[in-house]
């Protein structure tokens, strides 16, 4: 029963399907051959073909458009797609954001939109048939557009694209001498874009491919000749610094575009500081002013030692840039008071141990140290017990920034056994500064080491404390 219920349903099927196509079938009612023309068309000829339109008039405009689409989409991309179909159905009234797209525009319809031509052929098609016949047109025409033709077409081309790339190339270098580099170049690099395309067209005359070329490569020089000018300077390196104050004059970054003798500052640059040795309060963060400049103070140098700051211009993405950063040299000038005093069992030394390791790490650092010592007649437990007024008031005149007050003394020796004996070792280190009449450092290190006899386990005691006060100092100082 299944089985006779599906081959009913098929020859119902079967015969609408017959019943319909006879609907929708054309017919070709125009009698005899095609001419010879629309396929084998003469050098120089479109053949526009139409859809079948129930109007003759539809079919003809139908078959001219066709043939303008082929002469454009011959031309090898010089107007986008998109634009081609709005070219064709406004007669060329179309306009873009691009001013060289405008260009082409204009030259195509100038040169396209009016060909007419020279041929034409119309059939008539039947669908359908009774009362639903239709008779439909369909029109095939041959529209001339020669090689002079095409010439005359390119070289106007050309001579337009050319003449707004000078355009466009005269603008940047005006934003460029305005500060407006990027935006320049940017401008110059969409200009090269449209010159580009025209280069792969075949039929350009080699004079205007010169011309293009020729072009092309002053604005290459240009993209170049703007990205390598640009340049990053700085005011305020090699400037002495003091610990605990600020510098007398604020970093400054300048960046601008330079044009043999001339500067076009750049504005709107943002420029970070970042510290690269030493310590030192500054607020990192800047960007470049009208004048191209970025500053940055510093508040307090937080170091005795060498500064030296990096300022890191960011430039936008996408460019050449020989430059990207500057460096300061701050150099430390402290002038330096030193008194040690170091005694081993009670009895001075013979040879300075923490005296010459902290002269050395001083001297290597930058600083100067004063040769008169208005301190020299204290003893080591006195040293340790100066308040700040007597050490403001016995350094008054000497010209020193800092005074560094130290002591180091071993006692308490053990002996073990025979030949092996240990020492025990104590430490100070100071470090006054006398423009904020404070302490800016105090240390305190004690430790133990042995040696073969009570002078020698105390002399080990005294270098490994000294090494550690060292270690503190330079580690607090940034030395």
């Amino acid at each position: 029963m299944s089985s006779r219920r599906n081959k009913l349903t098929w020859a119902v099927f079967l015969l609408a399907v017959g019943w319909l196509i006879p609907l929708w079938a054309q017919t070709r009612l125009t009698g005899g051959k095609r001419p010879s023309w629309i396929d084998h068309p003469a050098p120089g000829y479109y053949i526009g073909i139409s859809h079948r339109y129930a109007e003759e008039a539809d079919s003809r405009a139908d078959a001219l458009n066709n043939a303008k689409r082929q002469i454009i989409e011959s031309l090898g991309g010089v107007i986008e797609s998109e634009f081609i179909d709005r070219i064709i159905e406004t007669d060329g009234k179309v306009e873009s954001v691009d001013a060289f797209t405008d260009s082409r525009i204009k030259v195509v319809s100038k040169n396209i939109i009016n060909v007419k031509p020279e041929k034409v052929y119309t059939e008539q098609w039947q669908e359908g048939k009774g009362r639903n016949k239709k008779i439909l047109y369909q029109t095939y025409m041959a529209v001339y557009f020669d090689e002079n033709a095409h010439r005359a077409f390119m070289k106007q081309l050309v001579e337009e694209t050319c003449q707004l790339g000078e355009i466009q190339l005269n603008s940047a270098i005006a934003l460029a001498r305005q500060g407006s580099v990027f935006l320049a170049i940017d401008q110059i690099k969409a200009a090269t874009q449209h010159l580009q395309p025209l280069t792969e067209i075949t039929g350009i005359a080699p004079t205007d491919l010169v011309k293009i070329k020729t072009l092309n490569g002053q604005m290459l020089d240009w993209i170049n000749l703007l990205q390598n000018g640009i340049r990053i300077e700085s005011q305020g390196d090699k400037q002495t610094t003091k610990w605990g104050a600020g510098l007398p004059e604020p970093l400054q970054v300048s960046v601008f575009w330079q044009e043999n003798s001339k500067r076009y500052p750049i504005s709107g640059l943002p420029v970070e500081f970042k510290l690269l040795a030493g310590k030192a309060a500054f607020n990192p963060y800047s960007q470049t002013d009208a004048s191209g400049c970025a500053f940055c103070s510093v508040r307090e140098i937080r170091t005795a030692g060498k500064v030296e700051i990096e300022a890191q211009v960011t430039f936008p993405e996408g460019y050449q840039m020989a430059q990207t950063s500057t460096r300061f040299n701050l150099l430390p000038d402290n002038k330096v008071i030193v008194m040690v005093s170091e005694t081993n069992f009670y009895h001075p030394v013979n040879t300075p141990i923490l005296g010459d390791l902290l002269l050395q790490k001083l001297t290597e650092s930058g600083f100067h140290i004063l040769e008169a010592n208005p301190f020299s007649r204290f003893t080591g437990s006195q040293i340790e017990q100066m308040s700040p007024t007597e050490i403001q008031q016995a350094a008054t005149n000497s010209g020193a920034d800092l005074i560094l007050l130290a002591s180091v003394s071993s006692d308490q020796p053990n002996r073990v056994q025979d030949g092996f004996y240990f020492a025990h070792a104590r430490g100070v280190l100071k470090v006054y500064n006398i423009s904020q009449q404070a302490f800016v450092g105090n240390y305190l290190v004690e430790d133990k080491n042995a040696g073969n006899s009570p002078e020698n386990a105390g002399a080990k005691a005294i270098k490994k404390v000294s090494d550690a006060l060292i270690q503190k100092f330079s580690d607090e100082f940034g030395l």
